[in-house]
């Protein structure tokens, strides 16, 4: 499993997957998600006081560390409007409990295969981008999720 990036200056093809939060929308390497879930209830979530780490759920048996992402990158760190059935995008990734993490997005899409030289360096500087790249003709910004789950 190598970078995803382009900073040794190959051009690999990696598999993304996209998805949305509010009006913008993400992606994150295909191969590091294990399964995508609709969420019917979320209104356990919106009293987290973390948005990081929002609260634990069960999928398949094991428990999942749930990231409020909506709160972690929305405008506000309060619960805006939420989406009627927000998807949770569980990872292949423990933390130091065992947890598995899953993140709560607005929307998830469909898997593109992309080019890594075309990632453009973030317009904002955080360690949570990895780029930015056009999907479709619109912008899609490219979340490094081992730094999200380091936070």
């Amino acid at each position: 499993m190598g970078p995803a990036s382009n900073d040794s200056g190959t051009d690999e093809r990696v598999t993304v997957l996209t998805f949305d939060l509010e009006e913008q929308r993400y992606c994150v390497r295909a191969e590091s998600v294990a399964s995508v879930l609709s969420l019917t209830d979320d209104a356990p979530l919106a009293d987290a006081s973390d948005p990081w780490d929002a609260g634990t759920t069960a999928v398949a048996g094991e428990r999942v560390r749930i990231v409020d992402l909506p709160r972690a990158f929305g405008s506000t760190l309060r619960t805006a409007a939420r989406v009627d059935e927000p998807k949770l995008l569980v990872f292949d990734a423990t933390d130091d409990d065992g947890r598995y993490y899953a993140w709560l997005v607005d929307d998830v899409d469909v898997t593109r295969t992309v080019r890594t030289a075309v990632l453009e360096p973030p317009t904002v500087r955080t360690t949570y981008v990895k780029g930015e790249l056009e999907l479709d003709g619109a912008a899609v910004v490219w979340l490094d999720e081992r730094t999200i789950h380091e936070s």
